[in-house]
């Protein structure tokens, strides 16, 4: 596994974009470095002395190539690259993490320019359902619905943005 991880963070380091990794490689570095804690812990050893030092520079190299390629998923999420991801799926969820943040800096970004920062928040949301949608609970444990496609409802903002970002509803704009 030191091979691999070696090769990984190399590649990384001498390409602009996200490398390919298998989709287990996280789960395998983490079984690996798991198992090197768990040996020879006889520093005095040869066999004691180089398990720690294997267990040293992987630790290091692994570190070193998660921040890389989060460093690349950042920018990719903040749209410097038009290349494709290639990003395992615990890389993924981070990066619809950050997506997701970006998204809310841009609305934050944009309260401040149109002069709407610091205004009271809207309690309630008028959507429209694209899909039928079971009862739905809050935050305060309110029951609303069951929902179906194309009834309008005004629902709390955090259920509305919820069922808007899964393509449930859509926000109805007041007139």
């Amino acid at each position: 596994m030191f091979d691999e991880l070696y090769e990984a963070w190399l590649q990384e380091n001498e390409n602009p974009e996200l490398q390919k990794l298998r989709d287990d490689f996280y789960r395998r570095l983490s079984s690996y470095l798991k198992s090197l804690e768990a040996g020879e812990a006889d520093e005095k050893s040869l066999k004691g002395r180089l398990k720690a030092r294997e267990l040293e520079w992987a630790k290091k190299l692994a570190l070193d190539l998660l921040k890389l390629r989060f460093e690349k998923i950042l920018r990719f999420s903040l749209g410097e690259s038009s290349k494709a991801l290639n990003a395992t799926q615990e890389e993924f969820s981070f990066y619809n993490r950050l997506k997701e943040a970006s998204k809310a800096a841009e609305e934050f970004f944009e309260e401040v320019i149109s002069g709407r920062l610091g205004e009271p928040e809207e309690k309630l949301v008028l959507v429209r359902f694209l899909k039928d949608a079971p009862a739905l609970v809050d935050s305060n444990l309110k029951s609303y619905g069951p929902f179906k496609a194309e009834d309008v409802a005004y629902l709390p903002r955090e259920l509305a943005e919820g069922l808007i970002r899964h393509n449930i509803a859509k926000r109805v704009k007041a007139q």
